[in-house]
């Protein structure tokens, strides 16, 4: 028997990043401060409504407490966005937003190993209570992270223009070099309280994808879909635990208990 899922409303945005792990880091204190003004932070924060079309190559490094003994772990990220599309492709597994003509959002959570995508509709979406806001999905950090941080310094004009903040959203610090040009950080440090770090540096960003870099939706073609809105009859499903689990660590969900 399933007791009832007690439903979080929480951005979209952070299902980019939290499933990575994220070291209590010393770098806010090393900046150096510039006046956390109205103005300023206002135009720094601002994000696109129609952020340019591109895709990206990031590397991504999480790095545990040397205690731990265990050496980083290394990621290449490809994230592809356009007017209709946003994707975040990690290896294992897909993060795909799709925007139709009506300005509905839908998402789909690929996992590759099992050969199976987990399909949220619209009306999946909102009847957990995740917010989609399409600038701050387009631009792979969470929007209210951005305004929880402080800019500490710029440099460069035009395309070339970068904007350092820092700070802290909720127990968790945060270093973003953002380009206001390209609407999406070039570098990002993320520590957790437990000593977890994850840092994304962007490689190379490109109008369009070199043929090397993975198709959005190519892997997948073949694969069993799922609709979320069905997980409270598949409890027995491996995948559907582990769609679950991603759920609740975004705060989508609580912890869903099985009798």
């Amino acid at each position: 028997m399933n007791r009832p899922v007690v439903l979080i409303r929480r951005s979209a945005l952070s299902c980019l990043l939290a499933l990575a792990p994220a070291l209590v880091s010393t770098v806010e204190a090393r900046e150096p401060q510039a006046p956390n003004t109205g103005a300023v932070a206002a135009t720094a924060l601002t994000l696109s409504e129609t952020p340019p079309p591109l895709s990206a190559r990031y590397r991504v490094t999480v790095t545990t407490p040397a205690r731990s003994a265990r050496p980083p772990v290394k990621q290449i990220w490809h994230f592809h966005r356009n007017a209709e599309q946003v994707a975040l492709l990690k290896g294992t597994i897909d993060e795909v937003w799709h925007r139709d003509r009506q300005g509905l959002v839908s998402f789909e959570r690929v996992f590759h190993d099992d050969q199976r995508t987990v399909d949220y509709t619209a009306g999946e979406l909102a009847t957990i209570g995740v917010a989609t806001d399409w600038a701050a999905l387009s631009s792979l950090v969470d929007a209210q992270v951005l305004r929880s941080l402080r800019v500490v310094s710029r440099r460069g004009t035009g395309a070339a223009e970068r904007v350092v903040l820092v700070g802290r959203a909720g127990s968790d610090a945060y270093r973003v070099e953002w380009s206001p040009a390209l609407q999406m950080p070039t570098r990002m440090l993320r520590t957790e309280r437990n000593g977890r770090q994850t840092e994304l540096v962007l490689e190379q960003q490109v109008a369009v994808a070199p043929a090397t870099w993975p198709v959005v939706g190519q892997r997948s073609a073949d694969y069993l879909r799922l609709d979320a809105a069905d997980f409270g009859d598949m409890d027995y499903d491996p995948v559907v635990r582990k769609a679950e689990a991603l759920d609740i660590r975004l705060g989508w969900r609580t912890a869903h208990h099985h009798d």
